[in-house]
Order: C-alpha cells, then sequence, then structure tokens
C-alpha cells in the first residue's frame, strides 16, 4: 500500500525556489540565491518589479489528469512536476478571479499525495472551512471552470457537496473537520465500510478551536479510523 506520508516527504523534497522557479527564467531561484547581499539602492521614484517571471509555458501531466483516478500511474518525478504544474495553475486562477492563495499554495504537495494514496470519493476528505481546496478542485475535473471562481453562476471558493461527488463536505465554520471525519468514520462502521478512510486536513488556526481537541478526544475514545 502506498504510504502517504513518504509521498509527501519525497514531493516537498525539491527545493522550494526551484519547485516555484520558471523553467525559463529564474527570477525567483535567483532571488532566493541573493542571501545577505546588501540591496541595490534605486533611484527616488522608482520601483524595482525584477525580472519578468512566467510559468510552464505547458502542463502536460496536469493536462492529463482529469481525475484523482489518471494520477494512480505517475511515478515520483512525474508527482512532483505534476505538483509544479499544479502551483501554477493556482496562480493564474487566484490572479484573475481572486481567492484564498495563500492557502491553497500551502497544501499543493498535500493534495498530490492524497489523492494519489487513497481512493476518492469512496474514502472521504475533509477540508477544514475548504480555503485552501483550489488544488483539490483542479484534480477532480473542475480545472475548465477555475477561471470561473467565486463568480457569479461559478464553481465555489469552497467545497460544495452538489458541486462535487468529491467534495464530501461543504463550507463551515473552523475547527469542524475532525468531528466531521470522525462521523463519517462511525457512519462507514455501521454500513461494514471499515476499509475506507476518512481524513481531516486541518490547519494550525483551525486547530485552536475547542471543537477540535473535544473531537480528537472523542476519536480517540471509539477509536475511530479516520486520519
Amino acid at each position: 500500500m502506498r504510504f502517504l506520508p513518504s509521498v509527501a516527504a519525497l514531493l516537498l523534497a525539491a527545493p522550494t525556489a526551484a519547485a516555484f522557479a520558471p523553467q525559463s527564467r529564474g527570477s525567483f531561484a535567483a532571488r532566493a540565491n541573493v542571501g545577505t547581499a546588501p540591496l541595490t539602492r534605486m533611484a527616488e521614484g522608482t520601483v524595482d518589479n525584477g525580472p519578468p517571471y512566467s510559468g510552464p509555458a505547458t502542463k502536460p501531466i496536469l493536462d492529463s489528469v482529469k481525475s484523482p483516478d489518471d494520477m494512480k500511474g505517475l511515478n515520483l518525478q512525474e508527482l512532483k512536476q505534476l505538483a509544479h504544474e499544479l502551483r501554477w495553475e493556482v496562480l493564474e486562477a487566484v490572479s484573475k478571479t481572486g481567492g484564498h492563495l495563500s492557502s491553497s499554495l500551502g497544501v499543493i504537495e498535500l493534495t498530490v499525495a492524497l489523492h494519489y494514496v487513497f481512493d476518492m470519493p469512496e474514502d472521504d476528505i475533509i477540508w477544514d472551512v475548504s480555503h485552501q481546496c483550489y488544488p483539490h478542485k483542479i484534480l477532480t475535473g473542475r480545472r475548465e471552470r477555475m477561471s470561473t471562481l467565486r463568480q457569479m453562476g461559478g464553481i465555489s471558493g469552497f467545497c460544495k457537496r452538489k458541486e462535487s461527488k468529491y467534495d464530501s463536505f461543504g463550507a463551515g465554520h473552523s475547527s469542524t473537520s475532525i468531528s466531521v471525519a470522525q462521523g463519517m468514520s462511525v457512519a462507514k462502521k455501521m454500513l461494514n465500510k471499515r476499509r475506507n478512510n476518512c481524513i481531516a486536513v486541518i490547519g494550525d488556526g483551525a486547530i485552536t478551536g475547542g471543537m477540535a481537541y473535544e473531537a480528537m478526544n472523542s476519536a480517540g475514545d471509539l477509536r475511530s479510523r479516520m486520519i
């Protein structure tokens, strides 16, 4: 069985600057290597925007992924390339529509690893608040609609059950994901689906809520099958 922590760790092993830097122009990589070099003094009234940069000219791996099932045959190098392409896809989409950029960029490798290891929608991934769900949306068949993100008649900026079978839970206030995952785990057990997984993705802010700790206590007491 593929092991989630190993996959995520390997995807993250690539240097951040190199993974983010464009393939043709190395502005981000160049800045990352500046270190403690003194800043160049600019003439008064000028702005240093740095050299122009852009993402990859093509995204062949991402183009081949229409659903999480299409990721199962990818090797590690292809998964790393997919994460690189996915990062730029999120950047390009949010630059046009607005939205939650940093939270989505922060889970690129995690999202790739989750969809590679687990079997959605039989397994359930619950994104706490779901500010960070843009990479998930792109990998689950909604890439072509990302230009309508948060627009009238477009796709939601959060997970929405009626939008996709891959959205296990809709948006709510923070700190609810662990409770939801535990409830789904109990339900799967009652339905004899004990081998299906429930995964709660929760960040440092949401986990400060008391509900999250109550849910962890309850899950530990019931020994719920969840991550």
